[in-house]
Formats: structure tokens, C-alpha cells, sequence
């Protein structure tokens, strides 16, 4: 057989099998690898399907598993009848519980508050009361520096304000005083003062100490600003400032003529403060005494203090005059005794046309308050 012949040779066919003829043969085996090669590639898609789909599964299951991590919440549960402090819990999807607003609170609510089981609602904040009394600077909010007042209100004295509702006015009413208003200053000076304790609200308090050799008090302590004793302060207050020229009879202090009575000629009380009423100032002597009306003001425990002088104070200790500084010292030192380690009241400084400047602005200075210059006639 020649070589060229092999190709040409026809297969036998296997036993029980029609003998093929070339190019049958030739098409079946074409079929059979295109239908291998179809299986291979879809085993192929499938395969890589699978693995997408295993991949994407675990990305999703990964993100979600983050997500719910990032969004616990700590809520305050537990609380007793006893004790309100809370305690912080973690809670998975508490958020989704917790982020729709709390309906109003209920009775059932105030028993959750007091149970001692773990609950999940969630209580309104209850606001911190901020408007509660409280000691206040100088200026009527709060008590006042050492002041007992309700915390509201305050009082106006030539221009001057401040106060708070426990207010003592310090009124020179030394020799001197009507020369340096003169008549229509005394009138404005009187007006002054009964407009400033007609004005104060209801619930305040005040009192009037005049001083020259000693103090008056229009009353022991501070009382309620009511319609009578405001008619009873300004009736009290003609006594002063009477000339001696002109038929008065006297123009300092009620104290100084009548001692220690407690009743004038016209049966008009009065609550006499001389020096030997303050343990610290027993000894002393002078005129215009604001010192003494200054410490006797500090006892009685006001919110705030406003003072008027036309001068400085002839305080005399062992027949030695004392200097200004000398004189705001004691003055200080007693109301630090008085209040220990407490606020002490401010205290409002008015000279008249300026004169005694520098003892009042030093007061003033030392006691956070105002000071300022007027001529009452003017007012």
C-alpha cells in the first residue's frame, strides 16, 4: 500500500455498527468538541457567577454588620426611688427605638421613673431651675451683697441706682447742709427721698438714718414700703433741716437733743444710735458722723445702702481727729466683722455741688458702689 493510500482508508466499523463513510465520520466528530467546548464555558459563567455573587454577598453582610456597630446607643435605663443617677447601657438598634419623640409624659410615666426595673423610655429633660433666689453682685439681682430681699426689684437715688429690696438711705443732715443745698435743694433733697422709698415695689423693705453728732433710725430695721410708712417717713423727716434762724428748733440729729427717748417733743418716734451704741466706736465723737450711720446701716443687714454728704466726718478718737483713710478703714473693718466671710452691701456715694469727693469716692470704691456729684437745687 502505498503511503498517499492511508488517508484514504475507511474505518471498520465497530461490531453491530453500519460502516461509515468518510464524511459522516468527519461532521460527528466536529459536533462533539463544539459541544464540549459549550459545556467548559458554561461551567465557566457559572463559576465566576458564583463567585460574584459569594463576593458581594459578604461586602453587603460587611457593611451591615459595620453600620449596626457604629449606631449603638448608650441610654440612661435605671433608676430607684432613692437615688436618680443613672447607669449607661449599650443596646444594639436602640436608635431605631429611641429616635421618635417621646410622647408627653403620663401617669403610667411616673412609674416608670420610680421602678427599680430597666427601662427603655426615654425621659424629657426636666430644666434646671436658674430663676431661684440667689445672692446677687450689687445692682438688685439676687439678694444683694449680704442683703436678705426676694431678689427683684431696686431703688433709684439721684441718678444712682441699685439696691436690691432691702434699701437704708444715709442722709447728712449736719449744720452745713442747708447752706450747701440751700432752700430749694432741701425741698428737692426731700422730694428725693420720698419719691425713691414710694417707688420701691411692694415687697421691699427700708429705712432712714440721719446723722450729724449721732444717728436717728426711722426705724430699728428695715420695714415694708406700704403706702403708711411711706406717708409716716416723709411726716418724720420735717424735723430735719429746720434753720435755727428762722425760729426751728434744731437741725442735726433728734438723738443729739433728746438723747436716747426714742420720742421728740412732738411725740414723733425715732430710734436713737449713738456712739456708744457700736462696741467699736464707744469713745469717739464729732460731727457729721457717717461713719456711725455707715456700720449701723451694715447691722441691719440691707441689700443696699445709699449715702448723701455735703462733707467729710469730724470723727475724734481720744481728742485726735482721724484722716479720711483712717476713718473708710474702721468703716471697712467693721463691715467685714459684721459679715464675716460674706458679701458685704454696696454702698452709693452722693456728694452735694462735690464737696467731701474724696472720702465719699474712696467709699464707694471699697464697696462697689456709685459715686456721683449733684447740686440738689438743680435736681
Amino acid at each position: 500500500m502505498n503511503p498517499g493510500q492511508i488517508n484514504n482508508v475507511t474505518p471498520m466499523p465497530r461490531p453491530g455498527e453500519q460502516p461509515l463513510e468518510p464524511a459522516e465520520f468527519t461532521d460527528r466528530s466536529s459536533e462533539e468538541i463544539t459541544a464540549r467546548e459549550r459545556n467548559k464555558s458554561r461551567i465557566m459563567s457559572l463559576a465566576i457567577a458564583g463567585m460574584v455573587h459569594v463576593f458581594l454577598f459578604l461586602l453587603l453582610a460587611w457593611i451591615v454588620i459595620s453600620n449596626f456597630q457604629d449606631d449603638e446607643v448608650e441610654l440612661i435605663l435605671e433608676s430607684t426611688g432613692q437615688n436618680l443617677d443613672a447607669s449607661l447601657q449599650k443596646r444594639s438598634f436602640a436608635k431605631k427605638v429611641t429616635q421618635d419623640k417621646p410622647a408627653p409624659p403620663s401617669r403610667m410615666a411616673a412609674k416608670t421613673i420610680i421602678s427599680n426595673k430597666v427601662s427603655a423610655v426615654v425621659m424629657p429633660d426636666v430644666p434646671d431651675f436658674t430663676d431661684l433666689p440667689a445672692f446677687g453682685a450689687d445692682h438688685g439681682d439676687g439678694f444683694g451683697m449680704g442683703g436678705f430681699g426676694d431678689g427683684r426689684g431696686g431703688a433709684r437715688f439721684f441718678g444712682t441706682s441699685g439696691g436690691g429690696n432691702r434699701i437704708i438711705l444715709v442722709i447728712d443732715t449736719s449744720t452745713s447742709m442747708n447752706g450747701n443745698c440751700g432752700e430749694d435743694g432741701i425741698k428737692a433733697l426731700r422730694r428725693e427721698i420720698e419719691r425713691t422709698i414710694s417707688s420701691l415695689p411692694a415687697q421691699a423693705r427700708f429705712n432712714i438714718l440721719c446723722f450729724g453728732n449721732d444717728v436717728d433710725g426711722f426705724a430699728s430695721q428695715p420695714i415694708a414700703s406700704n403706702s403708711a410708712n411711706v406717708i409716716r417717713a416723709k411726716e418724720w423727716m420735717k424735723a430735719y433741716f429746720i434753720n435755727k434762724k428762722r425760729g426751728g428748733s434744731f437741725d442735726r440729729t433728734r438723738t443729739s437733743q433728746f438723747g436716747n427717748k426714742g420720742r421728740d417733743n412732738k411725740g414723733i418716734l425715732y430710734t436713737p444710735f449713738p456712739p456708744s451704741s457700736v462696741s467699736s466706736l464707744r469713745g469717739t465723737s464729732g460731727g457729721s458722723r457717717m461713719d456711725l450711720a455707715l456700720v449701723v446701716a451694715f447691722m441691719q443687714k440691707p441689700s443696699g445702702i445709699f449715702l448723701i454728704a455735703d462733707g467729710v466726718p469730724g470723727t475724734q478718737l481720744g481728742g485726735r481727729k482721724l484722716g479720711n483713710k483712717q476713718i473708710v478703714d474702721l468703716i471697712q473693718a467693721e463691715a467685714r466683722n459684721i459679715y464675716r466671710n460674706g458679701p458685704v452691701p454696696s454702698v452709693n456715694c452722693i456728694s452735694v455741688k462735690g464737696i467731701g469727693a474724696e472720702i465719699l469716692k474712696d467709699i464707694a470704691k471699697r464697696f462697689r458702689g456709685k459715686y456721683k456729684a449733684v447740686d440738689p437745687a438743680k435736681v
